[in-house]
């Protein structure tokens, strides 16, 4: 397994494109990519994992599978063998075989039925792609040497002007590491997805201490913060694909996954992306124990995903009620008897919680996290904060700092 997970480092650095190792089961092992993909786009991908695994069983070992989707976007899979035995994939993607114009973008809108306000969107997701062109047929070919020979662990020559070689002391990557410290760090990133699976917050914050031992922030070269950044998007993902492993509904995942990508993109300092991930964490495993786990009734559910997504709009019993298409006396019912909290009382408890979030970041005033939470009187908002945690907001600030 961690030569799997190393192999998939090393094209990932190598090409620069996202991958993705998946069981014979179609579950994810690993998945290197960043987190801005439309959801609809992560959709077709499953569907299309499906007949690109079928066609792999079916071929020989040593054969790579090509496929281009509705959206123009283009993978490779190479199959997984032990013992003689189809174990999984490895899938590379996604990239354009072809330049990005407003021609082809139009065409992509129209073929999947999408509005067209979608024109920048997709305009900006497929430049952010790999353009491989012809040469996705070698590099699928050195993908099936890569992913079914033997590691072999290379060592730097580098040639002084006199002519004279001499070999560097160094690893060429992260990846190249042998010895128990890497074993260790894979170990706990499986233990921390596995609790946050099953919605077990506290022993994956545990789990979370110890996979983040690793130092990879060399792999972005004078710029530290970025390659943070990077770590953070790959979490992000991880923690997105076993929370929705757990249960929880796609669309509300996307949207926990693109508040948080946004989040980690405006961060300006380390102890602020150290939040995020403490707040990933949590959030994905409530969203598990809230939707997965404790199985509520659908209109609580409904109401459940609504607030958590628009609890800083001006939002009331009324407005949720009118949005999920329920009878208002009927969802207050239901929601004070299967939350213990009526629904005006669960939103101000998601307004504090992210306003204590906002606060431990330390780059706004406790008046304009007062507004961004969804206060629309800076008194009122301290009043409540004070009601749900015993102090003001500016002594939790200041709790904070000491």
């Amino acid at each position: 397994m961690e030569e799997l997970i190393s192999k998939c480092w090393q094209i990932n650095k190598a090409f620069q494109i996202g991958v993705q190792a998946i069981d014979d089961k179609l579950k994810t092992i690993i998945h290197i990519a960043d987190d801005n993909e439309p959801l609809m786009v992560i959709e077709a991908r499953k569907r299309m994992l499906v007949e690109m695994q079928k066609e792999l069983r079916q071929a020989n070992k040593d054969s790579f599978c090509y496929q281009t989707d509705s959206f123009q976007l283009s993978y490779l899979a190479v199959p997984i063998y032990k013992d003689e035995q189809y174990k999984g994939m490895v899938v590379v993607g996604p990239f354009l075989n072809e330049q990005v114009t407003d021609h082809m973008i139009w065409n992509v809108i129209k073929d999947n039925n999408l509005e067209n306000n979608w024109l920048k969107r997709l305009e900006t997701y497929f430049k952010s792609l790999p353009l491989l062109a012809n040469s996705y047929l070698a590099i699928g070919e050195l993908l099936v040497n890569i992913v079914i020979h033997p590691h072999v662990k290379a060592q730097i020559i580098a040639s002084k002007n006199s002519g004279e070689q001499y070999r560097l002391d160094v690893e060429p990557e992260d990846y190249d590491q042998s010895g128990i410290e890497i074993k260790q760090r894979y170990e706990a990133e499986k233990k921390l997805l596995h609790y946050i699976e099953i919605g077990d917050k506290e022993n994956a914050m545990k789990a979370m201490l110890d996979h983040h031992t690793g130092d990879f922030l060399y792999r972005v070269p004078g710029n530290p913060l970025r390659a943070r950044k990077n770590i953070t998007f790959s979490g992000n993902t991880m923690y997105r694909i076993a929370a929705g492993n757990g249960g929880v509904e796609p669309q509300y995942l996307h949207a926990i996954s693109e508040k948080f990508a946004l989040k980690i993109e405006s961060a300006v300092a380390m102890s602020e992306l150290n939040t995020i991930d403490v707040n990933m964490i949590d959030e994905y495993c409530k969203a598990v124990k809230n939707f997965a786990i404790k199985g509520y009734s659908p209109v609580v559910k409904k109401a459940l995903m609504y607030i958590n997504l628009h609890f800083n709009e001006s939002i009331n019993l009324q407005s949720v009620a009118d949005e999920i298409g329920f009878n208002r006396t009927y969802l207050a019912k239901k929601f004070k008897s299967e939350i213990n909290l009526s629904v005006i009382d669960y939103i101000q408890r998601k307004r504090i919680d992210e306003a204590k979030f906002l606060i431990n970041l330390g780059r706004l005033s406790t008046t304009e996290i007062g507004l961004q939470v969804g206060f629309n009187s800076y008194n009122y908002f301290c009043k409540v904060f004070k009601e749900l945690t015993g102090m003001t907001a500016s002594e939790y600030k200041r709790s904070k700092q000491d």
